[in-house]
This record gives structure tokens, C-alpha cells and sequence, in this order.
């Protein structure tokens, strides 16, 4: 067994937790602008979608069939 230096034991636990805050860093950022496209564009179509249904009034007996 390799018995390492307190400080090199040290250096290594800083360098990990810098590139463990780095990687962090680059997925908390994706998935905020994924958060952002779903809240910029998909909600307003969202509520489009409801009012275009709600004001053709979807009726149940309204059944066509396309042959």
C-alpha cells in the first residue's frame, strides 16, 4: 500500500471538490435554461391550446370519421 502525504491528501480533496463545483455548475445551468424554454414557450402554449378548445367547444357527439 502507498501511504500518501497529509497534504497530498489535501490538494487532491480540493481539486476534486473544484472540478465536482465546475460540473455542478454546467448542469444546474442546462437544466435552468431547459426550466426557461418550458416556462418562455411552452406555457403560453399551452394556454393557446386551451382557449382554441375551449372556444371550438369540443362537444362529445361530434364525431366525425374520416374515411
Amino acid at each position: 500500500m502507498m501511504n500518501n502525504s497529509t497534504v497530498s491528501n489535501i490538494m487532491k480533496l480540493v481539486i476534486g471538490l473544484i472540478i465536482a463545483s465546475f460540473a455542478l455548475k454546467i448542469i444546474l445551468s442546462l437544466v435552468g435554461g431547459l426550466f426557461y424554454v418550458a416556462f418562455k414557450f411552452g406555457i403560453p402554449l399551452l394556454i393557446a391550446f386551451f382557449i382554441v378548445r375551449w372556444l371550438t367547444g369540443s362537444k362529445k357527439y361530434n364525431n366525425r370519421r374520416y374515411y
